[in-house]
């Protein structure tokens, strides 16, 4: 008698990441390969980060994660799995993990390269752009796991890592100019990744001995909150950027993939701006509008500079620096924000579209379950 389970998968179209569709398979986990491990997922966080995955699917590689078919993906996710079938002698069923999986309801990996804190997804069949995605954390020996705070995990610590890389990616550049920076400009502001990234950048600042000011610009409508925050010293609608010194030296940060908007700054601050370094793309409307003229601009892949710090500072200092960086986060954050929980293969679907047009609730952090 075969052991039977039903796999339920969120699939998006690659040419056009508004169409979705509902998958249901029938898998026999009695039939496992050898190494093979077979993960329930618990709970998956969704952001504009998610968002930023389905629309950079075949430029970035994110599609090779979690293969569908030729023309569709499953969007990569952050979350929480347990393990209920095994066919490794290092994974035990039971264990909770937590690492990159599919927008569904299990996932099959191929276990290797194991550890007392973590293993790694081996198989062929993935095709992933950076072991970084490969990892999963075994939360019993996870020094940031708290069962209480499942939801900020799975929320925050996927984005706050590139928001604490990319700190220090421009930290690290910007004490290499010979005329400082007097302005950072953080587009989508009122996003997980820019915040954090700005909190940062106003945390350190003083011990660089840097005097910029950090600039979020952002949509009216998220204005207000976004001030809220309090991670920056000004908060400037989109309506309003031709308010905004031309005459000072200043740096772009982007998390939203406006190109028009991106043009507007470049060409407002001429000589005085620097590189734009693209994050993000939130605004995924904005991505069907390609207006010509050129971007002196490179994108940032935080993974690159997590390999880079990790070899420098060796994993137990990158762990170090790291929860220094988020505990003080956190503690800024936590009046800030709230859960807010999504049941089901239909409303997970429906705040993935939620998402694309750009209406997701800044102030909750999302949890799905199938």
């Amino acid at each position: 008698m075969s052991n039977s389970i039903t796999v339920t998968q969120v699939w998006i179209e690659k040419s056009n990441v508004a169409n979705t569709k509902i998958i249901e398979k029938n898998i026999d986990i009695d039939l496992l390969q050898e190494g093979e491990v077979v993960l329930k997922i618990d709970s998956l966080g969704f952001s504009a980060n998610n968002i930023t995955y389905a629309v950079f699917g075949d430029k970035m590689g994110y599609w090779g994660f979690f293969p569908a078919s030729d023309n569709w993906g499953i969007v990569p996710m952050w979350g929480f799995a347990t393990v209920i079938k095994s066919n490794h002698l290092d994974v035990q069923v039971g264990e909770k993990v937590y690492g990159y999986l599919p927008m569904a309801s299990h996932l099959i990996i191929k276990a290797g390269k194991t550890s007392a804190t973590h293993f790694f997804d081996v198989s062929d069949k993935r095709k992933s752009i950076s072991p970084v995605y490969d990892n999963y954390v075994r939360c019993a020996t996870d020094p940031g796991y708290q069962a209480s705070r499942e939801a900020w995990q799975l929320n925050y610590r996927p984005l706050f890592m590139t928001s604490f890389v990319l700190d220090d990616f421009v930290g690290e550049g910007l004490a290499e100019l010979v005329n400082p920076v007097e302005q950072i400009f953080v587009t989508s502001a009122s996003s997980k990744t820019a915040y954090g990234t700005a909190h940062l950048l106003m945390k350190h600042k003083q011990a660089r001995g840097l005097g910029y000011k950090v600039i979020g610009l952002t949509s009216t409508h998220n204005k207000t909150f976004t001030e809220g925050l309090a991670c920056y010293d000004q908060v400037v609608s989109y309506d309003d950027i031709d308010t905004l010194d031309g005459g000072k030296s200043s740096l772009v940060l982007d998390f939203a993939g406006n190109k028009s908007l991106l043009l507007k700054l470049q060409q407002g601050f001429a000589k005085n701006l620097g590189k734009l370094i693209l994050i993000g793309s939130t605004d995924v409307e904005a991505q069907q509008n390609k207006p010509q003229g050129h971007l002196n601009s490179e994108f940032f892949f935080a993974p690159s500079q997590v390999k880079k710090r990790t070899s420098e500072w060796g994993h137990e200092g990158f762990a170090e620096r790291y929860a220094k960086a988020w505990q003080s986060f956190a503690l800024h954050m936590n009046d800030k924000v709230k859960v807010a929980e999504y049941a089901g293969v239909t409303a997970i679907e429906s705040l993935y579209h939620t998402g694309l047009e750009n209406k997701l609730n800044n102030v909750e952090l999302n949890v799905l379950t199938f």
